[in-house]
């Protein structure tokens, strides 16, 4: 057990909710019924009238379209202090964040558990990657270890924020600041990082990167924002990106760009202008559905949240955990983990494994000069972690009962037959 009780729970198993059936991985019928669950972006006729107004428009591109410059207005005023600019992508605007402080420094601290899309910009910007492990709660850079690396040759410490989770680190932020090193926040799978979430205060940050990509809180399409208090950034956008019209109207081309094409989709802008309008109820519904879902799991025997239960500012993406296979019954390494993972999904429960190596080992150019054995606990989340994808609205309180039935109903297994469970389903998956 985790050392946490879930009230009610054993009540709702005396009555039968977690039932003693066959596995759907050994053919027994899944929990989840076919058609059940809404896979996000969770499509709706009103998105084709948002896309409807741009065909209407007439015009289908310009930095300076009526509905970029709304939603970059809109978005400025939901998170209740930053200027934006949108742009092409989340990894263009860490790009363009990242060419305006490089001259600050060479390195820009990161952690080893991260996209790759939200490294490769280091070395576009003409900067040398420094990475460091991260924590084992959030899967957050490690403050400790990052402010070990900081020094007069770093321009900046990029800051990914994953799965939803909020990574404060304040040590880091103030020792960055009186440093003079930039503090950059990659929010693209935690849009809520970019309000009011330090006791009614903003992170402490240069400037922030967004994704308004489809499998993001804005499920636009491919789409990204700068977010910055810094006029100065906000008009370096302009400097990497082409332009080709100029802010006020006028048609330009501007000869002092650096010819990026990061120019915001006016469709993927119409998609997210429209999600803007009920982007706090979309959030609270995936708080409460995680919140629902792990106070169902939580009794389980080696599995602990990968995000922090009592964040009320957590953005929820997906439904991120870990699990210890010691606690049930298997060694080190992935094992554990594959075993629920293709188990959990054969009941029907939308469950993935994101990355497997850290993130240098995804680029060529870097891979070479580290060692994945020198972030220890950037390798054991690897080999031990897996989310819950489908956790936004409108799937709801009963589709979460139904993942947590998948989730009894493995464990029950597991508690059985312990870690041969899953030779027996790779031998039926071999023979089939």
């Amino acid at each position: 057990m985790n050392g946490h009780t879930a009230p009610g729970l054993e009540a709702s198993n005396r009555r039968g909710l977690f039932s003693d059936v066959k596995l759907a991985i050994f053919g027994g019928e899944p929990v989840v019924p076919q058609g059940r669950i809404t896979p996000w972006p969770a499509a709706e006729k009103k998105h084709l009238d948002a896309l409807r107004g741009v065909v209407d428009s007439g015009r289908y591109h310009r930095v300076n379209h009526p509905i970029v410059s709304e939603l970059e207005q809109n978005l400025a005023s939901w998170t209740g202090k930053w200027q934006v600019r949108a742009v092409g992508s989340g990894t263009a605007a860490i790009h363009i964040e990242l060419d305006y402080v490089k001259k600050r420094g060479e390195r820009v601290v990161t952690a080893a558990l991260n996209w790759p899309g939200a490294v490769g910009p280091i070395a576009i910007s003409g900067l040398k990657p420094v990475f460091v492990d991260v924590d084992m709660n959030l899967a957050g850079i490690d403050q400790g270890a990052a402010t070990e690396k900081f020094g007069p040759d770093v321009a900046a410490v990029l800051i990914t924020h994953l799965f939803g989770n909020n990574v404060l680190v304040p040590d880091a932020r103030s020792t960055a600041r009186a440093q003079g090193i930039a503090v950059i926040d990659d929010v693209c799978q935690s849009i809520g990082a970019a309000k009011a979430i330090v006791n009614g205060a903003h992170v402490d940050a240069d400037a922030l990167a967004l994704s308004g990509n489809g499998a993001k809180h804005l499920g636009a399409g491919e789409l990204g924002f700068v977010i910055t208090d810094d006029s100065n950034l906000i008009a370096h956008v302009d400097s990497v990106s082409l332009t080709s019209s100029s802010r006020n109207g006028e048609r330009i081309f501007s000869p002092y760009s650096q010819g990026y094409n990061y120019r915001p989709n006016v469709f993927s802008s119409s998609i997210a202008k429209l999600r803007l309008e009920m982007l706090d109820t979309q959030l609270q519904i995936r708080r409460d559905n995680g919140r629902i879902l792990w106070e169902m799991i939580r009794e389980l025997a080696g599995i602990f949240p990968l995000f922090n239960p009592s964040d009320c500012n957590q953005s929820m993406l997906n439904f991120p955990l870990r699990i210890e296979p010691e606690a049930l019954g298997f060694g080190p390494g992935p094992a554990a983990r594959d075993f629920v993972v293709k188990s959990l999904q054969a009941e029907g429960v939308p469950i993935w494994v994101w990355l497997t190596k850290p993130v240098f080992e995804y680029l060529p150019d870097i891979r070479d000069d580290w060692r994945a054995a020198d972030f220890p606990n950037t390798a054991q989340l690897l080999d031990t972690m897996f989310y819950v994808s489908e956790i936004a609205p409108p799937n709801d309180a009963e589709v979460m009962k139904l993942y947590a039935e998948a989730f009894h109903k493995v464990w029950k297994a597991l508690y059985k037959l312990g870690p041969k469970i899953a030779g027996i389903a790779t031998s039926i998956q071999r023979a089939g």
